[in-house]
């Protein structure tokens, strides 16, 4: 999975289990992202404050793609702060709104556009699923 994550960056550099890349979702003009494999589980740290959330889906992967381990087991729903919700929620809303703006104008959408807002809407339906 390291390197399905690493493919979907910019300006990546490291080795070793240790990377650095531009964040995804902020405008980043150099690599503030920190990522790391550890045994699998892949860590990321935004140094300018970006959720992992976030950034999986700037880049169009799931949070539970971090855990290809954790993902096989059945257990309880993993808890999350209702802080971390709300921002998956508002950016998603964001992305929802965008288009349907871009709609109101005349814009004809691309197939990648309706895709996303699809993404959108099942993201948005997720984490109301955790709420």
């Amino acid at each position: 999975m390291i390197d399905n994550l690493l493919s979907r960056l910019e300006k990546v550099s490291g080795r070793n289990g240790s990377w650095v890349a531009k964040c995804p979702s902020h405008q980043d003009k150099s690599p503030s992202l920190a990522i790391a494999d550890r045994d699998g589980v892949i860590l990321l740290h935004c140094f300018a404050g970006c959720t992992a959330h976030e950034i999986c889906g700037a880049i169009g992967i799931d949070i539970s793609d971090l855990f290809p381990d954790k993902r096989e087991r059945k257990g309880p729903k993993p808890k999350f702060y209702s802080k971390d919700l709300l921002k998956i929620i508002h950016f998603e809303a964001v992305i929802a709104m965008t288009l349907a703006l871009d709609v109101s104008r005349g814009k004809t959408l691309t197939q990648a556009d309706i895709d996303r807002a699809w993404l959108a809407y099942e993201r948005i339906d997720e984490a109301l699923k955790f709420a």
